[in-house]
């Protein structure tokens, strides 16, 4: 297994070997890359580079100027710059330009990389959840502007209407009117809650290991009267898997699902099927239905907030559903994705890899 990616950008084949034989000792699963220059290093534009050491010194650039097309190429990556002297300003103009920090070749040593990387690992994943809250805070912005503007508007046109109504005696009116501003402040308060639940879907305490059966049967539950309503047939395939999880989250994560798969039924009778199988880091959860289908061009943004497909816009929700699946299959170092194989219903997999999180840690540890 890769622990981590990484990549020496280095003109002197010497100091590449140095910098390799330093890192293999402290990653020894790491996959360690190598370039000679910046057209080099850009041929690996395919991998998923997490740390990059860059030469300040390369034929014909500097290491500086190559760092804002390294950021485009790999926007998550922590950037080192090495030099073969300390220079003060040569550091000050790496750390203003992005480089999470600078080391002198002569102060290469095992030691001083691990710190390095430990911490600028730690500094760039607080960025990015720092720029992931401020993408949903303007997210949740537009959409309270946009979603809650129209039935504030409907209340405040009812409200003029009740009164106007109520002096000329038309009770019958007054009273159609008020069960149509109960239904605008149930729609406020319904994406409320929704908002709510997506900026914290997580449930408190400690994992545990829990049968799955119990996570489905908890998330049918909790949708029973919809499963009732719509003549749903449930089946499900588990084989007794046993899983690590915070068990209300993936009840939660389910329980979205399975009432996906109520809502964007078709004439037919819903038939969803729910299994699990073991995986080589922990468990895969599928859910397929015989519903309306998304559009290949929906596929790989129904996980974000507030996207919700235009044919479905007459149906209640919010479009934060699958958003807040999105999140917690992250806490569980897992992913979520729609089978783009799938040409009839929709199948949805989530995988659960938290156990396989906390054993590494815990070897690591040791």
């Amino acid at each position: 297994m890769v622990d981590i990616n990484l990549l020496i950008v280095d003109d002197d084949i010497g100091d590449r070997k140095l910098m390799r034989r330093h890192l293999s000792s402290l990653y020894p699963n790491a996959r360690i890359l190598e370039a000679e220059n910046g057209d080099a290093a850009l041929e690996h534009k395919d991998e998923d580079i997490e740390v990059i050491f860059l030469d300040y010194l390369l034929p014909g650039v500097s290491g500086i100027d190559l760092l804002s097309s390294f950021f485009r190429q790999w926007p998550r990556s922590v950037i080192f710059i090495m030099t073969g002297q300390g220079d003060e300003e040569i550091a000050k103009s790496a750390i203003l330009s992005g480089a999470a920090d600078y080391i002198a070749k002569s102060a290469i040593h095992p030691g001083a990389l691990h710190r390095m990387i430990g911490n600028g690992l730690q500094v760039a994943r607080m960025r990015w959840r720092i720029e992931e809250h401020q993408k949903e805070l303007q997210q949740f912005s537009d959409v309270l502007v946009h979603d809650l503007r129209a039935p504030i508007r409907a209340i405040k046109f009812l409200s003029d209407q009740i009164l106007e109504d109520f002096e000329a005696g038309d009770l019958n009116e007054v009273k159609r009117e008020f069960d149509l501003m109960k239904r605008s402040v149930t729609k406020m308060s319904d994406l409320i809650e929704r908002l709510a639940s997506h900026i914290n879907p997580h449930s408190e305490g400690a994992p545990e290991i829990v049968p799955a059966d119990s996570l489905v049967e908890s998330a049918c539950m909790a949708v029973a009267q919809d499963i009732a309503n719509s003549d749903a047939q449930i089946s499900v395939e588990l084989d007794d898997l046993q899983v690590f999880c915070f068990p209300p989250d993936v009840s939660q994560l389910l329980q979205n699902l399975i009432g996906n798969s109520i809502k964007y039924r078709n004439a037919d009778q819903p038939d969803i099927r729910i299994s699990a199988k073991p995986i080589s880091s922990g468990v895969q959860f599928s859910i397929a239905d015989n519903g309306i289908g998304v559009p290949d061009e929906y596929q790989a943004r129904i996980f974000e907030p507030f996207k919700r497909l235009q044919r479905s816009s007459d149906l209640p929700g919010s479009g934060l559903g699958l958003a807040t699946c999105a999140k917690i299959a992250k806490r569980h170092n897992g992913e979520i994705w729609c089978d783009t194989e799938v040409t009839e219903g929709t199948t949805i997999h989530f995988t659960l890899e938290l156990r396989h999180s906390l054993d590494t840690l815990a070897v690591r540890a040791s």
